[in-house]
């Protein structure tokens, strides 16, 4: 059990456990109060491992469809999945990465960790090590208290940087460090911290090309296509837009408590009726 080292009998950490386990089957953001040492940061990280448990059961719960690029991109899935290679997933805005990212995850040795997904593009220039790395207090301005990273929170499990092509070279030689020797540190730290974790990079941008003109590392590119995996657009996988549109029609006729049934029809296609 997750709480198994949170030890405590009083009323009031009792109720901090029981604010845990509520949390965990919620779709929510979590803000954790506390002084350095008091079990915040373990509890943060247990969250995120509680909270990734609620959808372990349906591993390929949204990728549905008959079609042959799909069963290329699930067979590449199974394959890397149970290694700890880093892998490198691109394809269009829209495709489904982070779905490929976290079917990935699922299946490794890894899922009994935390899945911590980085929009490495949305975040600003200025906060981007801190967000990725922490920081120490007092580092800058604001910082008044130690900060994990998102590293951080993934050790042990696996860490999910989408966009990755919009990292700033100064950012992508941190990261380089973080794959070669498994160590990093915190922003105004001064000792490494070390984190045994699993990196799944995404971009829609062409790596190669953006190498070519010496706008990403050709190191840090190398680094992270060890197992490449492309996912198609819907436009080039046609043959699953039927099971795709029943898929949707069931699931969110679920969730409103409709009965909805798609009715085939050969010259208007599918047409879902309550």
């Amino acid at each position: 059990m997750c709480n198994s080292e949170l030890i405590g009998s009083s009323p009031k950490f009792l109720a901090v456990l029981d604010k845990v386990n509520t949390v965990a089957s919620a779709n929510c953001t979590v803000l954790i109060q506390g002084e350095t040492g008091t079990g915040k940061e373990q509890v943060y990280r247990e969250n995120l491992v509680l909270r990734d448990e609620v959808d372990r059961a349906s591993i390929f719960e949204e990728m549905v469809g008959p079609s042959k690029p799909l069963k290329t991109v699930l067979a590449r899935i199974d394959k890397v999945a149970p290694t700890d290679s880093t892998v490198l997933i691109t394809g269009e805005t829209g495709t489904g990465k982070e779905l490929i990212a976290r079917a990935v995850h699922k299946r490794s040795r890894r899922s009994g960790h935390a899945f911590v997904s980085v929009n490495c593009g949305a975040l600003a220039p200025s906060l981007i090590s801190s967000e990725l790395f922490g920081h120490e207090k007092g580092a800058f301005t604001g910082a008044v208290q130690r900060r994990l990273g998102r590293f951080e929170m993934a050790d042990g499990g696996t860490i999910f940087l989408d966009e990755v092509g919009e990292l700033l070279p100064d950012t992508q030689a941190a990261i380089l460090r973080v794959l070669q020797e498994r160590e990093f540190e915190r922003v105004g730290g001064e000792r490494p911290t070390h984190v045994d974790v699993r990196v799944i990079a995404a971009t829609n941008r062409d790596l190669e090309a953006a190498v070519a003109h010496g706008r990403f590392r050709a190191d840090l590119f190398y680094r992270l296509n060890v197992f490449p995996i492309e996912v198609p657009p819907l436009r080039q996988r046609k043959d699953d837009i039927l099971m795709l549109v029943e898929y949707f029609v069931q699931r969110y006729g679920n969730r409103t408590g409709k009965n909805i049934r798609i009715d085939r029809q050969e010259d208007t296609g599918p047409v879902a009726m309550l």
